[in-house]
């Protein structure tokens, strides 16, 4: 599926605004990044050996230099602001994507949201790793985009680097989430924009004080379009989803119930890993708004059965 936004109108528009986004030399790929509708695979490992894991599911999809070119620059989005057992990314399962990266010859590895030395340092690899840790480098470029074809955000204000990279790569949980009932790869995508749009995920566009007051999951509906909408502007080209350990309860932040699966899984389509991810909470997929409204804007799989895993 290609971007629904037009590269020449695209630029046009950022033009307008003053963003500068023109100079941007990989923004081809990023506004025609998109699934293949033709397959929609799963990889899963399970085992406690969580980065040799990462890296076989990796070598079973074709390994990282399928992605990765020598030279291009990568965008990793980890979920990795929590502290609670089972509220985070599993470090070692980055650490592996990392790794591949530059072993493929990434030039460049950019964290598309703030990921802590605290986080890195949870994992066991953190002492031998620490010259990987080191070379990825953390921006805060935002610029806005408009979203054609959006039934909710009709603007965003994302990551600059979101969209030049030439490799971007969702590294999320799976796990509960108090509002969507679930967080994997597109709620995830939240992480590449600003304080001020994720807001306007929660209130709308024109919120106003009364609706601040609200709670933030007041409208779930709105909330589950405004994700499915952000994922217009550019959808992963790899998904590495940590299922290891998470929580089924009192998410996403936690502490609450734990669920320790100790699966690593990877896909080419952020739905078709969602769908696949959910099951491990015990949900239906065609219950979950961030699904449906995903589907309706034809990201991946329509029903399950669409889904071939493969199990390592």
């Amino acid at each position: 599926m290609k971007s629904p936004i037009g590269r020449r109108e695209f630029v046009k528009r950022c033009v307008v605004a003053g963003t500068g986004i023109v100079a941007m030399p990989s923004l081809s790929r990023a506004l025609n990044a998109g699934p293949d509708p033709s397959r929609y695979d799963i990889y899963a490992v399970v085992g406690d050996r969580t980065f040799d894991n990462t890296m076989k599911a990796l070598d079973a999809l074709g390994g990282m230099r399928k992605f990765v070119r020598p030279g291009n620059t990568v965008g990793i989005l980890v979920n990795s602001p929590m502290h609670n057992p089972g509220s985070f990314t599993n470090p070692d399962v980055a650490l592996a994507v990392v790794k591949a990266s530059l072993d493929a010859g990434a030039k460049q590895v950019f964290a598309l949201n703030d990921i802590s030395r605290r986080y890195w340092n949870r994992s066991r690899l953190a002492d031998k790793m620490r010259p990987e840790i080191e070379r990825i480098r953390h921006v805060q470029d935002m610029t806005e985009v408009i979203i054609d074809k959006s039934v909710s955000l009709r603007k965003a204000e994302v990551s600059k680097t979101f969209l030049s990279c030439d490799v971007y790569i969702n590294i999320p949980m799976i796990k509960d989430h108090d509002g969507t009932r679930f967080t994997c790869n597109l709620k995830n995508t939240m992480g590449v924009c600003s304080d001020s749009t994720c807001r306007r995920f929660h209130y709308g566009e024109d919120a106003g004080l009364f609706d601040f007051l609200k709670g933030g999951y007041d409208n779930i509906n709105l909330l589950a379009q405004c994700i499915a909408d952000v994922n217009l502007i550019r959808q992963p080209d790899l998904c590495v989803v940590d299922a290891t350990e998470f929580l089924i309860t009192n998410g996403p932040n936690g502490p609450g119930d734990l669920r320790k699966p100790k699966e690593v899984f990877v896909s080419t389509n952020c739905l078709a890993a969602d769908m696949y991810g959910v099951r491990h909470l015990r949900l239906n997929p065609e219950e979950l708004p961030v699904i449906t409204c995903a589907q309706r804007h034809g990201y991946g799989p329509a029903h399950l059965k669409d889904i071939t895993v493969h199990t390592l």
